[in-house]
């Protein structure tokens, strides 16, 4: 099983039915379709269903599966505002569904994030979400968080106990993780809102397995939405593995059809696993976003992956991505 989903079924229906409301002619249900079967069918939309916008590469952890916790050192900055907000215009003015505001770095590090996510929601992306390690915010932070009009909250914890949970995220505090999850909870509540919709998520580790049990007790009757999902492990030689299964081959990668990635310096992506930047595809702050998607280096990458030549590919040799690979369990553990 890829992940698992726990939560409130009557606060996921909730969601939905807003985000059915707020989208004319079911725009909702066509955007995933196109996003679930438009790779499978070698379908390019005319412009990215999503958009991952940098809104800054630093972080305040050191986690052990991150770029941040690897020794090697970025150059780390925030995204100037005006020119994100010239991002998410273009986002809006070309049809994009959605849009995450963070890639390598903790957005609730950048003090204009409330600002960009309203300034997203007044220009009509239909669905905005950040991922976070939760432990930047305040009372106040969250209350603008929630006034923003945010759709998707993702806590990233990775453990149901302080010394599981700060051996994997170095430089954390289990203690205020939990107290600002209880209080985006409390004060949605509180302010009688829908949104923003609420997941707790663990990355699936041999640190912290033993913890998953306890982790879905914690939160199942309290957030919208519990999952466990998988990091890609070499841990085994050239072997790559998760959990119990180990990768026997390659299959498409459904990215180069669904979504870019914009880094806070303007530099544009054509995955989210490329975190060095070695594949850069064009300049946001010189071209168009609608340029990049259909220019020439973004259809020789479509080329690539669609033929499976991803030796030809730097960051493809090793993704993270575990729908590009071909699964199987290991001998005595199917």
């Amino acid at each position: 099983m890829k992940y698992k989903e726990f939560g409130s079924f009557k606060r996921k229906i909730n969601f939905c039915n807003e985000l059915f409301v707020r989208s004319k002619k079911f725009s909702f249900a066509w955007y995933r379709f196109k996003w679930n079967y438009f790779p499978i069918l070698n379908i390019v939309p005319d412009f990215p269903l999503h958009l991952d916008i940098e809104v800054t590469d630093a972080c305040n952890l050191r986690c052990i599966m991150c770029v941040h916790g690897s020794g090697k050192k970025i150059k780390t900055g925030f995204i100037d505002i005006e020119f994100a907000k010239s991002i998410i215009r273009q986002s809006s003015e070309e049809g994009a569904y959605s849009i995450k505001l963070n890639w390598r770095g903790e957005p609730a590090l950048h003090k204009g994030l409330p600002d960009l996510i309203s300034y997203a929601k007044q220009n009509g992306i239909q669905e905005v979400q950040i991922n976070t390690n939760g432990l930047p915010f305040i009372e106040d932070s969250i209350h603008r968080i929630i006034d923003s009009g945010l759709d998707r909250i993702i806590f990233s914890v990775d453990g149901n106990s302080k010394e599981t949970y700060e051996k994997i995220r170095v430089g954390g505090d289990f203690k205020k993780l939990t107290e600002n999850i209880e209080g985006f909870l409390k004060i949605r509540k509180e302010l009688n809102r829908v949104k923003p919709f609420i997941r707790v998520q663990m990355v699936r580790m041999k640190d912290n397995k033993h913890e998953f049990n306890g982790f879905y007790k914690r939160w199942e009757n309290k957030v919208d939405d519990i999952r466990i999902s998988d990091v890609t492990d070499r841990g085994q030689g050239d072997y790559l593995c998760v959990g119990d299964q180990v990768a026997v081959g390659r299959r498409k990668c459904p990215q180069p059809w669904q979504r870019m990635v914009v880094n806070r310096e303007g530099l544009v992506l054509p995955c989210c696993s490329d975190w060095y930047c070695k594949q850069v595809i064009g300049d946001a702050k010189k071209d168009s976003l609608k340029t990049i998607w259909k220019g020439t280096k973004m259809r020789e990458f479509r080329k690539i992956v669609s033929e499976k030549r991803l030796d030809e590919f730097e960051p493809c040799k090793s993704c993270f991505v575990k729908e590009s690979y071909i699964w199987k369990y290991n001998e005595g553990k199917g």
